[in-house]
């Protein structure tokens, strides 16, 4: 009895040495497994990458922002009368605040708001404007500001920060994203700032 058949009579399958050779040879073949797991995972780690950068650019950008807003306010708001050439300055210190971001989209609005004799309705007093895309509120129009800001007869002042924010790597598939901050603070040296 040959050992094919010692194998076949006792339950057991036959390996001949063709068969031993390519069991044999497996371990070999599964060396490009890892090849291609990594081409398939490679492309979800590089976007998961990208992702967490461009996250981040617009995350700092949205903080630069939020500053620039609250120390516009808190500038204006340190003085007696503002003029139009300390508001020039201030919008040229907020671009170098948001620099290395292109400052071409960034519009500032200042607007001294008192509330009237009941303190229910909000009265813009004045408003001034700078930079891309900001429009001053108009003198006399009502502005709703957060419930319990201003007392009645108070003042504040509002600042607005708008700006249009490019990804250096997602422009072209979300497009510029808008950002917009705002602060309030009262006046320190007075009743309200003038103009």
């Amino acid at each position: 009895m040959t050992r094919d058949e010692e194998a076949m009579a006792g339950g057991r399958e036959a390996t001949s040495p063709r068969r031993r050779r390519r069991v044999g040879g497996l371990p070999r073949q599964q060396a490009g497994h890892a090849l291609i797991e990594a081409a398939l995972i490679f492309p979800i780690l590089l976007g998961l990458f990208l992702g967490v950068s461009e996250f981040s650019e617009a995350f700092t950008a949205s903080r630069r922002i939020q500053a620039a807003a609250h120390t516009t306010a808190d500038l204006v708001a340190r003085m007696q009368t503002v003029t139009t050439q300390e508001l020039d300055g201030i919008k040229a210190m907020i671009d170098e605040t948001l620099k290395p971001y292109p400052v071409a989209s960034l519009g500032m609005i200042v607007t001294s708001v008192v509330a009237d004799e009941d303190g229910a309705t909000t009265i813009v007093e004045w408003s001034e404007a700078r930079g891309t895309g900001a429009v001053p509120h108009a003198a006399g129009s009502t502005l709703k500001l957060p419930a319990g800001l201003v007392a009645a007869e108070e003042s504040v002042v509002f600042a607005e920060i708008k700006y249009l924010f490019q990804s250096t790597l997602a422009t072209m598939i979300v497009g510029k994203v808008p950002l917009h901050a705002e602060a309030y603070q009262r006046p320190r040296l007075g009743q309200k700032v003038l103009k």
